[in-house]
This record gives C-alpha cells, sequence and structure tokens, in this order.
C-alpha cells in the first residue's frame, strides 16, 4: 500500500484495487480515496462463487461507519 505522505502529496485520486477486507477497510480509508472490491463479496470469500449480499451489506455498514 502506498505510504500516506505520497497518497497526500499527489493531486490525483488513489484507489487501492485489490486486498481489500472487512478487518483492513479502515487502514484503507485512512490514505485510499476509495476501493475496489471482488473476492471479498464473493461467498466464502471465494473468486468462483457468486456475489453474497449479505457479505457486501456487512462490508458497506463497515464503510459508512468510517466515513
Amino acid at each position: 500500500m502506498p505510504s500516506n505522505k505520497l497518497c497526500h502529496t499527489l493531486d490525483m485520486p488513489i484507489f487501492a484495487n485489490t486486498g481489500v477486507y472487512i478487518d483492513d477497510v479502515a487502514d484503507v480509508m485512512a490514505i485510499a480515496d476509495g476501493c475496489v472490491i471482488g473476492t471479498h463479496f464473493k461467498q466464502d470469500g471465494d473468486t468462483w462463487q457468486p456475489a453474497d449480499g449479505q457479505r457486501g451489506k456487512r462490508f458497506m455498514d463497515k464503510v459508512e461507519t468510517l466515513r
């Protein structure tokens, strides 16, 4: 993950593209403007499974508490 200093120096949005999970989203949001989520929203966190709406909702509920 890029350093906090680097992210606040650049004059452009910074997005985390992979590896963002509910347990580390607070750390990511502290320095990034947004993130791309994929596997974490899948059933059992498995890339090849269908999306799990409840996992997505829990994640976004956490994000809302951090905004």
